[in-house]
């Protein structure tokens, strides 16, 4: 099994390398991994389709602009609140929410605060109503009625849970990386992630040496595991110098074996961009640090929740919110167009979530939509006196960003694609008396018979997966070499599309 996995993951690390014109095969192999790794793996968002919301699929466009979509944020949020004594003030989401390996329900692994941290355990029925187990694991206050995982000290914290269950060792089907910040002589005494394994997410084991990352002083940082490249990514907090300001930036950290990481390089740098609020600013020293970075696995290709941190007083205060990022290798990663809309915003003035959000290592995908529980502040970064609480947000899937097109008719061409057979399928939206059609073209954009748009059958209304066919035509032609897919679209939005099965 192992000189398979070896043999998956050689082929997609030379994807990179290739000209575009090879992007199909993007697809085949992100089905082999999916479907030879992830069988049975809770919270995996691997699959056929390709987003939009970089241009790796776009070779030409007319008309149509790009458009992010926010997540909705469920109207009876939150849906999880500090209401025990061990939890204080404060519950939130660094860490980790999957689905019952029953496919029915949530388990979160979260983590309190009240000058103490606390990692935590919860399970909910549909997401909204949650019930702390008492797990009779920990003490607190002379008794183990309640939902504490374990307490190596009073500082670990950020607790990230990975699903692995094709480890042969069936005590390390879950597995976890936690911050400690290694001042608690002698139980720790040096910074970094610690690793532990468990087989079932409830009852743990320390790897036998510990931190398993030796890293300082990224106290925060997001671990999943990647099933396109068959590895752990890691995207710990780092430091830098970065214009005048030693600024929170992203690190990176990859591993194939879960209990040694190789220290983390700095991928990800706050721009000039990110600053332009600054100048506006009263406080002098105003910037924008990134405070975490949640990087995963979506599709046939990354998509991360960056953590935008506004320091508004020149030292430690200010809001932190969420915008999206993508990548197509999970390490150097795309910023949005401006002007960067938040793909998760603050609450309105006054709200539970008005001060600071933070994300999960990911999120979860459930048919036509994908989920997002957070956690969010009622006070910005600085403030002595604050209160979290962890909510839900939505999104269609693959509905990050749509290329838009209004009353112009607009186009989409993609790069030539390798090897292509089978149905085309789309994700898109169409208003009104708008639609969307397809044609086929050769590699050097002559359209073959029986594939152009007038033969498509128009595409309305609103659908995350439709089949897009010509006349009697159901499927894509066995050419003899790259096509190409050219999309016709008209007050309507394309989000994703996919090719075969």
């Amino acid at each position: 099994m192992q000189t398979s996995r070896t043999a998956h993951r050689n082929s997609r690390h030379s994807r990179f390398q290739r000209a575009r014109s090879a992007a199909i095969t993007v697809m085949t192999l992100a089905l082999i991994s999916t479907a030879a790794h992830a069988a049975g793996q809770l919270g995996d968002l691997t699959g056929p389709w390709q987003l939009f919301v970089d241009d790796y699929l776009v070779a030409e466009s007319t008309s149509l602009t790009r458009v992010y979509h926010a997540f909705e944020k469920y109207a009876g949020n939150p849906v999880m609140r500090a209401d025990k004594p061990w939890e204080g003030k404060a519950v939130y989401l660094y860490g980790t929410v999957l689905p019952n390996e029953n496919g029915k329900g949530y388990r979160a692994w979260y983590h309190s605060y009240d000058g103490s941290y606390r990692m935590l355990y919860a399970t909910s029925g549909d997401g909204i109503q949650w019930t702390k187990p008492a797990l009779s694991l920990t003490d607190f206050n002379g008794s183990t009625e309640n939902n504490i995982l374990f307490q190596l000290t009073h500082e670990n914290h950020n607790p990230q849970v990975l699903h692995t269950p094709w480890d042969p060792d069936p005590q390390r089907r879950y597995k976890m990386l936690y911050f400690e910040y290694g001042r608690t002589p002698p139980v720790s005494t040096v910074t970094g992630y610690r690793g532990a394994w468990s087989p079932d997410g409830i009852h743990w084991t320390e790897c036998p040496v510990n931190p398993v990352l030796v890293d300082s002083p990224g106290d925060v940082g997001n671990f999943v595991w990647d099933p396109l490249e068959e590895r752990y990514l890691g995207y710990p907090k780092k430091f830098e110098e970065v214009r005048g300001f030693r600024r929170r930036c992203v690190g990176f950290s990859a591993t194939g074996i879960f209990e040694s990481w190789p220290g983390s390089t700095l991928i990800l740098t706050p721009d000039e961009y990110d600053d332009r609020w600054a100048a506006d600013s009263a406080a002098q020293g105003a910037h924008t640090d990134f405070y975490g970075l949640c990087g995963f696995a979506y599709e046939t290709m990354y998509l991360g929740f960056l953590w935008i941190f506004r320091i508004t007083d020149g030292q430690n205060d200010g809001p932190i919110f969420v915008e999206l990022v993508s990548s197509r290798d999970g390490v150097h990663w795309r910023r949005q167009d401006e002007p960067r809309p938040p793909i998760l915003s603050l609450g309105a003035e006054g709200s539970w979530d008005d001060g600071m959000l933070f994300t999960p290592n990911h999120p979860l995908a459930e048919g036509d939509r994908i989920k997002l529980f957070y956690g969010g502040f009622d006070a910005t970064h600085g403030q002595e006196s604050a209160n979290a609480a962890i909510g839900l947000a939505t999104l269609r899937k693959d509905g990050f960003a749509s290329m838009h097109a209004g009353g112009e008719p607009g186009t989409l061409t993609t790069p030539p694609l390798e090897k292509v057979s089978g149905p085309l399928r789309v994700n898109y939206a169409a208003a009104g008396d708008g639609f969307l059609r397809a044609e086929v073209l050769d590699a050097s954009g002559g359209v073959l018979p029986g594939y152009t748009a007038s033969d498509c059958a128009p595409l309305t209304g609103d659908h995350v997966e439709q089949v897009v066919t010509w006349s009697d035509k159901n499927a894509l032609p066995v050419a003899p070499g790259p096509i190409r897919l050219r999309f016709v679209l008209q007050n309507a939005d394309l989000y994703s599309f996919a090719v075969g099965r």
